[in-house]
């Protein structure tokens, strides 16, 4: 009787995942830590518990991230794409002339009902970090340039016709300065700064908003702000 061939000892090939499978992963290591970081805060996230929640070893962690930061900066990005298609759906349902406006509110509305996600971003440190460089690196991320792509369009709307480039040009990134100043500096005030009642924060965000219109309707009307 012939005897049984040995256990083959050749190793078992790898599992190849298909570009979704890897997308789906990178996806589930974003959540989980997204999840950490919002609930818990910068400290309690390690790139070995999100691996272990995840069920993998750490080094999967680094075929999709250099580092917990390039996680983080990731993270806060989705948020604020998040916060970018909210104001493009509330805006496109008012006049193209209060529509630069109607974002405005929007995002201000959004932080104010996640405030959690704009501590999270805007607010938050850590003393192992520099949180400052972290938060620049975002200029070039997908969701803050859908961000700003969405303002760029609002707001070259009320450009003064006939204007020079060069005096546009100059005039426009002051104006959506500006903006961004005005509307994220009220926030910063509202959630990282102090409490406020309900009715004095609609007040005050009346005020935001109809300084941020007497702007636009006078750079439209003459350039001059």
């Amino acid at each position: 009787m012939q005897a049984d061939a040995p256990p083959s000892t050749a190793p078992t090939p790898k599992r190849r995942l298909t570009p979704a499978a890897r997308e789906q992963f990178r996806q589930e290591l974003v959540d989980i830590a997204r999840r950490i970081f919002l609930s818990e805060g910068y400290a309690a996230v390690t790139i070995r518990r999100i691996t272990a929640e995840a069920g993998v070893t750490p080094m999967a962690f680094y075929w999709y991230f250099d580092c917990k930061e390039a996680l983080l900066i990731v993270i806060w990005d989705e948020i604020i794409e998040e916060a970018a298609r909210t104001c493009q759906a509330h805006s496109q349902s008012v006049p193209m002339a209060e529509r630069a406006v109607a974002y405005c509110e929007a995002m201000i509305d959004h932080w104010l009902a996640h405030r959690d996600h704009f501590r999270f971003i805007f607010i938050g440190d850590s003393p192992n970090v520099d949180m400052v460089q972290l938060r620049q690196q975002l200029q070039s991320m997908p969701g803050t340039r859908m961000l700003y792509e969405d303002l760029d369009t609002l707001l070259r709307w009320h450009a003064p016709v006939g204007t020079p480039k060069a005096e546009f040009d100059a005039d426009y990134l002051r104006i959506r300065t500006l903006l961004t100043y005005r509307v994220f500096g009220f926030l910063h005030s509202v959630i990282g700064m102090r409490q406020t009642t309900p009715e004095l924060l609609a007040l005050q965000k009346g005020w935001v908003l109809a300084d941020l219109k007497s702007t636009l309707e006078r750079w439209r009307l003459s350039s001059e702000f």
